[in-house]
């Protein structure tokens, strides 16, 4: 009973002493944080430093790894190695607006390892002279992990560690290009492009707006052919050439081109565009009598009112960009034409234009009139063709019976005298029979929305033609579709212009039975 009971005693004794180490070793673990975080609460926010803009005269921190000054004068900005380099004056406000309050949202003080903060390899050290001949020196480590903050000291004590908000490290980072101003890349808005000229080595194309091309679009080779380019195709380019931007800036006054590939350009890329542009209008010359009664202050303000009066006016414009070599970061050198700056483009967004051909960009749809323009229609089925006609007249409007009989004479007169109300009318016809429009308009439709499946470049079907649609126009122009066999599962789609492209073979014979129900039901009517 005795040595049970001695037991229990030393279990006790125990795990007495290993709650007071647990006890001993929180509370050391709480001093340390606590003497870490500071007076935390007390000091949240607290201003550690503040340098009014207009007083400083320099400013120096790392750009790429060196010290890189900037002087402050009565003209603004200047960069301290190159007096004519063009400092962006809004993106130097940037910077000394972050130094107008440094506030502190912690303080570490007795700080001995500034490893632990990445403050002795730091990532960066600004320097600020004032006019009044004081200074600063703000040291800038690693960033908080948890919080975001950065972790600095100032000047000299690096044992007081503060921590800032990350914008102060933000701001003063990037390349010397960050501090430059420089030219943008045209506003060019996608609707207003009438031409898109790619120039290069092997493949050059044009694509440009003609009225004459059933897509409003013409797409030339680089040996002048020219084929009626795809509407969807030629919105997209006028997308992305209306998309395009500047991602980086490499030298404000380039004097050797041949560094980036620019002076021997692997494209040439030439836009055509208008945009609004504000002109005065011209002051009137008109006099009158009423004018020289008015008095010398009317006069006067009138004056001032006339010269001020302007218009906006679309004016064609166009830009030539040259696009130079690939650069390590993943954008093309270009240059806009006239120009000494380089700047970079993203190959993402050039990729598109230089590899693209005439080709890519020909029409997709088989035939482009639309009903409204039509004619007539030849179709050649089985071996027979079948005429198919669009006929517009205006007819008269037939005038509901009056009632009453009794009319004046001068009322009499006053309806002869009008001319009779006429209603527009057309009439569908296969063969010279009249059918209903709704099977001549089902059947249209689906002709003409029609499109590849596939373009090809030639045509390489061996078969004879089996479906012919030749449509003409109201104003004579025609425009002529064979349908021939080329395997088990397309036909090709051949037209007069040398068209060439795949449609699914169910297609075609859906085509088909619309047309043979459409004769059935001109027989019916007969």
């Amino acid at each position: 009973m005795k040595k049970k009971r001695g037991l229990k005693i030393a279990g006790g004794v125990l795990l007495l002493v290993v709650l007071l180490a647990v006890y001993l070793l929180l509370k050391n673990h709480n001093a340390q944080a606590e003497q870490e975080a500071g007076s935390t609460e007390e000091e949240e926010g607290v201003e550690i430093a503040a340098v009014a803009a207009d007083d400083i005269s320099r400013l120096t921190f790392e750009i790429s790894g060196e010290d890189v000054s900037w002087v402050h004068g009565d003209d603004g900005w200047s960069l301290e190695t190159d007096s004519s380099f063009p400092v962006d004056q809004d993106q130097m406000t940037n910077l000394t607006n972050q130094l107008e309050s440094i506030t502190a949202s912690r303080t570490l003080e007795n700080v001995e390892n500034l490893d632990e903060y990445g403050l002795s390899v730091p990532s960066n050290v600004i320097q600020v002279e004032e006019t009044d001949g004081s200074s600063l020196k703000i040291t800038i480590g690693d960033q908080n992990s948890s919080t975001g903050d950065c972790y600095i000291y100032l000047n000299d004590d690096t044992q007081t560690v503060y921590t800032v908000a990350s914008a102060l490290q933000t701001v003063f980072s990037g390349s010397l290009y960050n501090f430059a101003s420089g030219e943008d890349y045209p506003e060019i808005t996608s609707s207003t492009i009438t031409q898109v000229s790619v120039e290069k080595d092997e493949n050059s194309y044009t694509l440009n707006t003609d009225d004459s091309s059933s897509t409003g679009w013409e797409v030339t080779d680089q040996n002048g052919d020219g084929k009626e380019a795809d509407e969807t195709e030629a919105g997209t380019l006028q997308s992305t050439i209306a998309g395009l931007s500047f991602d980086n800036y490499y030298e404000y006054n380039c004097q050797d081109l041949s560094q980036y590939g620019l002076d021997q350009p692997q494209a040439v890329i030439t836009v055509d565009y208008t945009e609004q542009q504000e002109v005065e209008e011209e002051e009137s010359s008109d006099s009158s009598s009423d004018e020289a009664e008015t008095t010398d202050e009317d006069e006067s303000e009138d004056s001032s009112a006339d010269s001020e009066e302007t218009e906006t006016v679309a004016v064609d414009v166009q830009m030539k960009l040259l696009v130079g070599n690939l650069a390590d970061d993943g954008n093309y050198y270009v240059m806009l034409d006239g120009s000494t700056e380089v700047h970079g483009i993203s190959q993402d967004s050039l990729d598109s234009l230089l590899q693209g051909s005439a080709f890519d960009y020909w029409k997709m749809s088989v035939s482009n009139m639309s009903i409204s323009d039509l004619d007539s229609l030849e179709v050649t089925y089985n071996g027979e063709t079948h005429v198919l006609k669009r006929v517009v007249t205006e007819e008269p409007v037939e005038e509901e019976e009056t009632e009453s009989e009794d009319t004046s004479s001068e009322d009499s007169s006053e309806d002869s005298s009008e001319e009779q109300e006429t209603e527009t009318v057309t009439t569908y016809y296969v063969d010279d029979q009249e059918v209903e429009s709704q099977d001549f308009t089902s059947f249209y439709s689906a002709a003409n929305s029609m499109t590849y499946q596939e373009r090809l470049e030639e045509n390489d079907a061996d078969g004879e033609e089996e479906f012919v649609l030749a449509y003409y126009d109201t104003a004579g122009n025609e425009i002529r579709v064979a349908y021939i066999p080329r395997d088990e599962n397309f036909y090709i789609a051949a037209d007069d212009d040398g068209n060439y492209g795949l449609v699914n073979k169910m297609t075609v014979s859906d085509l088909e039975d619309q047309f043979a129900e459409l004769l059935e039901s001109a027989q019916a009517e007969e």
